[in-house]
Protein backbone atom coordinates (compact mmCIF):
# COMPACT_ATOMS: atom_id res chain seq x y z
CA UNK A 1 0.00 0.00 0.00
CA UNK A 2 1.24 3.46 -0.87
CA UNK A 3 1.49 6.00 1.94
CA UNK A 4 -1.33 8.50 1.70
CA UNK A 5 -4.34 6.26 1.32
CA UNK A 6 -6.80 5.67 -1.47
CA UNK A 7 -6.05 8.84 -3.46
CA UNK A 8 -2.39 7.88 -3.75
CA UNK A 9 -3.35 4.37 -4.81
CA UNK A 10 -5.60 5.76 -7.56
CA UNK A 11 -2.83 8.02 -8.83
CA UNK A 12 -0.27 5.20 -8.72
CA UNK A 13 -2.61 2.87 -10.63
CA UNK A 14 -3.18 5.58 -13.24
CA UNK A 15 0.58 6.01 -13.63
CA UNK A 16 0.98 2.27 -14.18
CA UNK A 17 -1.66 2.35 -16.91
CA UNK A 18 -0.13 5.40 -18.56
CA UNK A 19 3.30 3.78 -18.49
CA UNK A 20 1.91 0.73 -20.29
CA UNK A 21 0.29 3.02 -22.88
CA UNK A 22 3.56 4.90 -23.38
CA UNK A 23 5.51 1.69 -23.89
CA UNK A 24 2.96 0.42 -26.42
CA UNK A 25 3.08 3.68 -28.41
CA UNK A 26 6.87 3.63 -28.42
CA UNK A 27 6.85 0.01 -29.60
CA UNK A 28 4.35 0.89 -32.33
CA UNK A 29 6.53 3.78 -33.51
CA UNK A 30 9.63 1.58 -33.50
CA UNK A 31 7.79 -0.79 -35.85
CA UNK A 32 6.19 1.78 -38.16
CA UNK A 33 8.18 0.40 -41.11
CA UNK A 34 7.73 -3.29 -40.22
CA UNK A 35 5.55 -4.97 -42.85
CA UNK A 36 2.51 -6.66 -41.33
CA UNK A 37 3.00 -5.11 -37.89
CA UNK A 38 -0.24 -4.54 -36.02
CA UNK A 39 -0.27 -1.65 -33.57
CA UNK A 40 -1.17 -2.37 -29.95
CA UNK A 41 -3.61 -0.39 -27.88
CA UNK A 42 -3.54 -0.37 -24.09
CA UNK A 43 -6.58 0.44 -22.01
CA UNK A 44 -6.97 0.73 -18.28
CA UNK A 45 -9.31 3.66 -17.66
CA UNK A 46 -12.55 1.67 -17.41
CA UNK A 47 -10.92 -1.00 -15.25
CA UNK A 48 -9.53 1.71 -12.99
CA UNK A 49 -13.01 3.26 -12.63
CA UNK A 50 -14.44 -0.14 -11.63
CA UNK A 51 -11.58 -0.77 -9.21
CA UNK A 52 -12.12 2.65 -7.62
CA UNK A 53 -15.85 1.95 -7.31
CA UNK A 54 -15.07 -1.38 -5.63
CA UNK A 55 -12.80 0.41 -3.15
CA UNK A 56 -9.51 -1.12 -4.27
CA UNK A 57 -7.79 0.86 -7.04
CA UNK A 58 -4.71 -1.36 -6.82
CA UNK A 59 -6.77 -4.13 -8.47
CA UNK A 60 -7.18 -2.15 -11.70
CA UNK A 61 -6.11 -4.24 -14.67
CA UNK A 62 -4.27 -3.12 -17.77
CA UNK A 63 -5.36 -4.74 -20.99
CA UNK A 64 -3.73 -4.76 -24.39
CA UNK A 65 -5.24 -5.51 -27.77
CA UNK A 66 -4.40 -5.18 -31.43
CA UNK A 67 -5.55 -2.02 -33.11
CA UNK A 68 -8.46 -2.35 -35.50
CA UNK A 69 -7.15 0.52 -37.64
CA UNK A 70 -6.99 -0.04 -41.39
CA UNK A 71 -3.77 -1.46 -42.76
CA UNK A 72 -1.51 0.01 -45.38
CA UNK A 73 -0.38 -1.83 -48.49
CA UNK A 74 2.48 -3.43 -46.50
CA UNK A 75 -0.01 -4.84 -43.96
CA UNK A 76 1.03 -2.53 -41.12
CA UNK A 77 -1.54 -0.35 -39.41
CA UNK A 78 0.75 1.96 -37.43
CA UNK A 79 -0.22 5.60 -37.98
CA UNK A 80 2.81 7.65 -36.96
CA UNK A 81 0.80 10.83 -36.46
CA UNK A 82 -1.66 9.06 -34.13
CA UNK A 83 1.17 7.48 -32.16
CA UNK A 84 3.02 10.78 -31.69
CA UNK A 85 -0.22 12.45 -30.59
CA UNK A 86 -0.80 9.58 -28.17
CA UNK A 87 2.68 10.01 -26.70
CA UNK A 88 2.19 13.76 -26.28
CA UNK A 89 -1.16 13.28 -24.54
CA UNK A 90 0.33 10.54 -22.39
CA UNK A 91 3.21 12.78 -21.32
CA UNK A 92 0.79 15.52 -20.28
CA UNK A 93 -1.32 13.07 -18.29
CA UNK A 94 1.77 11.66 -16.57
CA UNK A 95 2.89 15.19 -15.67
CA UNK A 96 -0.51 15.99 -14.17
CA UNK A 97 -0.60 12.82 -12.09
CA UNK A 98 3.00 13.18 -10.97
CA UNK A 99 2.23 16.77 -9.95
CA UNK A 100 -0.79 15.60 -7.96
CA UNK A 101 1.30 12.95 -6.20
CA UNK A 102 4.05 15.47 -5.44
CA UNK A 103 1.49 17.91 -4.02
CA UNK A 104 0.00 15.16 -1.89
CA UNK A 105 3.39 14.16 -0.48
CA UNK A 106 4.28 17.81 0.12
CA UNK A 107 1.09 18.22 2.17
CA UNK A 108 1.93 15.07 4.13
CA UNK A 109 5.47 16.28 4.83
CA UNK A 110 4.11 19.65 5.91
CA UNK A 111 1.58 18.01 8.23
CA UNK A 112 4.24 15.76 9.74
CA UNK A 113 6.67 18.64 10.17
CA UNK A 114 4.15 20.96 11.82
CA UNK A 115 3.65 18.78 14.85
Amino acid sequence: MIVGGNQSEVLAAALRGLEAQRQAAEHNIANVETPGFQARRVSFEQALRHAIDSGDPSRATISSSLSGAPTRIDGSNVDLEDEVTSLEMNALQQQLITGALNARYTRLRTAIGSR
